[in-house]
């Protein structure tokens, strides 16, 4: 018996999941909140305008909507929803900085007077402030997983870069459900890229992720990538979202990445039957029969009950969880047998 994600029924969080849950792999109702920041005062040097704010959300829907496009290629009957909640786009809030004038490393200063703003800065941990949060949207929005998009204003910087002597020039992400941190002047693409970083995609670029990392739910090994792969200088890399330059651009425009990339978000499918591992799981069915002679019927009782894929991710809270849903209640069969 299988129970696939896009027939179940609604509920607060995927089973087995945590509020720290909150991006184990990339299926089912996602919650994306984009955050534009207004800086106040001297410090400013970049001002949102109507145009400009519509320019960028539509960079971010494209960039995430390619993601159902490559889904479509790789299976149908799963799907992907993302829940976009414009709050702080159409609102946005004032902070005291102008975040692309400092260091990839001024999400800790700017970060929490946002997170301050919308009444979740109770920890001295600037990552549980944000998964509370991203929780929150989680519970507004009724989604299975939530992560926030920090849009960096970056229109009139010269290089759209931060300044320099953090670890980011441009854009990076926080994975497992975390943050996303997007000068505004970056392609659609770049949002493709962070948001499988969303979702435990590694790098495969030279000089990011290496061929030996692992990550995901399956803890799948990073074998496109371009660092210590044993093919040598000889390695030629498959066009990949989750690489750089060319094959990047490759892979966005003719919408493929390798499998060994997909697995990490969650992507799998083992057996070939068109369902990926993490939720190509049977219902555990428990009940007793009893045949009545008199009326020569087999009634049987039970109740069924969804069984979840073991977590073998080397990051994360390493929770067994299943986007599968089943009403466990007990149900009667009564069958009529024919005996000569």
């Amino acid at each position: 018996m299988e129970q696939l994600e896009d027939r179940r029924v609604m509920a607060v969080l995927p089973y087995g999941a945590t509020a720290d849950d909150t991006g184990e792999f990339m299926l089912g109702r996602i919650a994306v909140t984009p955050v534009m920041l207004e800086s106040t005062g001297a410090v400013s040097t970049e001002d949102w305008t109507p145009a400009y704010v519509e320019s960028v959300m539509s960079n971010i829907q494209t960039g995430l909507q390619w993601w159902n496009q490559l889904l479509a290629k790789k299976s149908s009957v799963h799907t992907l929803d993302w829940v976009i909640d414009r709050t702080y786009v159409d609102n946005r809030l004032p902070i005291s900085y102008e975040p692309i004038n400092m260091t990839s490393e001024g999400y800790l200063q700017w970060g929490p007077q946002f997170l301050q703003s919308v009444g979740f800065n109770q920890s001295s941990s600037f990552e549980t402030n944000v998964r509370a949060f991203n929780q929150s949207q989680r519970l507004k929005l009724g989604t299975d997983w939530s992560f926030t998009i920090f849009v960096v204003n970056s229109q009139k910087d010269l290089d759209g870069s931060f300044a320099p002597g953090g670890s980011f020039s441009r854009a990076f992400a926080f994975a497992g459900g975390l943050f996303e941190v997007i000068p505004s002047s970056r392609p659609n693409s770049t949002y493709t890229h962070e948001t499988g970083h969303i979702f435990w995609a590694r790098d495969e670029y030279s000089g990011g992720g290496t061929y030996y990392d692992k990550r995901g739910y399956y803890n799948a090994q990073n074998t496109n990538a371009m660092d210590l792969n044993p093919a040598g200088p000889g390695f030629a890399q498959q066009p990949s979202i989750m690489s750089s330059g060319a094959s990047l651009s490759t892979a966005f425009s003719q919408i493929v990445s390798p499998d060994a990339t997909l697995a990490q978000i969650g992507w799998r499918d083992s057996d070939n039957d068109g369902i990926f591992d993490v939720l190509d799981v049977p219902l555990k069915l428990e009940g007793t029969g009893r045949f009545n002679s008199q009326f020569n019927l087999y009634s049987f009782s039970g109740r069924a009950s969804v069984q979840t894929l073991p977590n073998r991710n080397s990051s994360g809270t390493q929770n067994d969880i299943t986007l599968n849903r089943s009403e466990e209640h007990t149900s009667e069969l009564q069958s009529r047998v024919d005996i000569s």
